[in-house]
């Protein structure tokens, strides 16, 4: 299975979701499950917010350089599950790519059947940055579960 994440740039919900989600798959049995991320609006020089890297060491993942990287066709293709950030994205998306339409979700909805936009974090003080990341994580959690 291929799990595409899409948030606005591509450097702060879509990516903390997707090493996220690797982290716990690559520390459980689970095998199959590819994760990428992407953005609406991604430009390859924005960037990486030094929250997101804190956030990611405090939660054991290493961070490796990351290129934020626009969505295009063949990921929406290829991927299997598609969980954008916010009702615009999923607007944009599901407009863009109608003939994929059933496989493009809102990733709260998915995660926990409520059709909220996940906040975006990006320029949020630090406890108000570790809240959205959190319940970014708890979501992929439950994400996990559901696909697994």
């Amino acid at each position: 299975m291929k799990v595409c994440f899409v948030c606005h740039a591509n450097v702060c919900r879509s990516f903390l979701a997707q090493e996220l989600l690797k982290k716990v798959v690559k520390d459980s049995t689970i095998t199959g499950i590819e994760v990428i991320s992407r953005g609406v609006f991604a430009f390859e020089d924005y960037p990486m917010p030094q929250k997101n890297i804190d956030f990611l060491l405090k939660n054991g993942i290493e961070y490796k350089k990351h290129i934020p990287t626009l969505i295009n066709r063949d990921d929406v293709a290829t991927s299997d599950l598609i969980l954008v950030m916010t009702t615009e994205q999923l607007e944009i998306l599901t407009d863009k790519y109608s003939e994929f339409i059933d496989k493009i979700h809102l990733f709260l909805e998915f995660a926990v059947n409520t059709k909220e936009d996940m906040p975006d974090p990006i320029g949020k003080t630090g406890k108000q940055f570790d809240k959205i990341a959190i319940k970014i994580k708890e979501a992929v959690l439950k994400i996990l579960q559901k696909i697994n």
